[in-house]
């Protein structure tokens, strides 16, 4: 039976569609700005003129304030039993099985908030959400989120094709909750296997075989199981096309925090953002104490 495989193409569309939009909402804004000026001036005064009202309408609405989800998404978790907190989601120990554990994804104004080192178009105050928040920030923090519910359904459907997925299960997309294998052990140097090249290799090629990527794996986001199989928690899946692009985005619009993307150990298809976390290479570097170990393949 041939396995399925994900399209290169993926959600490009979508965002071609997004891009015409903003384009569309741009020329309208400067259409209507057009038709009142150039009643009373003249077309080398009205045009320019156009284009810079047209501009500040579209910063206007970009600021348009949007309140944030009225109930905190996590009051029904008990905080005794959260176990980390990343810049996307809280981890909670799931109280009726402790090999389980509950991910619940922030919604905007909650948990994660702070967009100040972003390139996004803020006027007259701080890009940090709470319980108001400008519609650009809105936007962007739900486009990734939708990102995250979108890798989530590929881990559903390819988690038994790449066996360094751990098992998620009871994903509710609407309350941005699920629940994931609890996977014990920390990558660190002292507990680093000696065939985690070997297995970020697999891991490499397991993804090429689904036509996907994995993004973000920075050495928070591998954790091993009692036998030392590594086991990436975190982390979105995406197309060829969509790596592509999101690569450069991410980089355009936040390069204050992430200067890059990287190939871990030197997979192609295994990705990091090159910014203050903790690197796989580095630790797998410290842990054997030479670059040799690292092939790049």
């Amino acid at each position: 039976m041939k396995k399925s495989k994900q399209a290169w193409i993926g959600t490009i569309p979508l965002f071609i569609g997004i891009i015409a939009l903003t384009l569309g909402l741009l020329f309208a804004f400067f259409l209507i700005t057009y038709l009142q000026l150039s009643h009373y001036l003249p077309l080398w005064i009205s045009l320019p003129l156009s284009l810079i009202g047209a501009f500040i309408l579209f910063a206007a609405f970009l600021n348009i304030p949007i309140p944030r989800r009225k109930k905190d998404p996590t009051s029904d978790l008990n905080i005794n039993d959260k176990i980390a907190e990343g810049a996307w989601c809280s981890v909670y120990m799931k109280k009726s099985d402790k090999n389980l554990v509950v991910k619940q994804l922030y919604f905007c104004g909650w948990g994660h908030n702070d967009y100040r080192k972003h390139k996004a178009l803020v006027i007259g105050k701080e890009k940090i959400c709470g319980k108001w928040n400008p519609l650009i920030l809105w936007f962007l923090h739900n486009y990734m989120l939708l990102y995250q519910m979108i890798g989530l359904k590929r881990r559903l459907r390819f988690e038994q094709s790449i066996d360094a997925l751990p098992t998620t299960s009871n994903v509710s997309y609407t309350g941005l909750r699920y629940e994931q294998t609890f996977v014990p052990r920390e990558l660190t140097v002292e507990n680093c296997p000696e065939n985690i090249v070997e297995q970020f290799k697999k891991l490499n090629d397991d993804l090429e075989r689904c036509g996907l990527y994995i993004d973000d794996v920075h050495a928070r986001n591998v954790r091993l199981t009692e036998n030392g199989q590594i086991q990436i928690v975190d982390g979105e899946l995406y197309s060829g096309g969509e790596e592509w692009i999101k690569s450069k985005l991410v980089v355009l619009i936040n390069g204050a925090m992430v200067s890059n993307m990287e190939k871990v150990l030197g997979n192609d298809r295994i990705i990091a953002w090159v910014d203050h976390r903790e690197r796989v290479d580095n630790i797998v570097k410290k842990a054997f104490n030479t670059e040799s170990e690292i092939k790049k393949f």
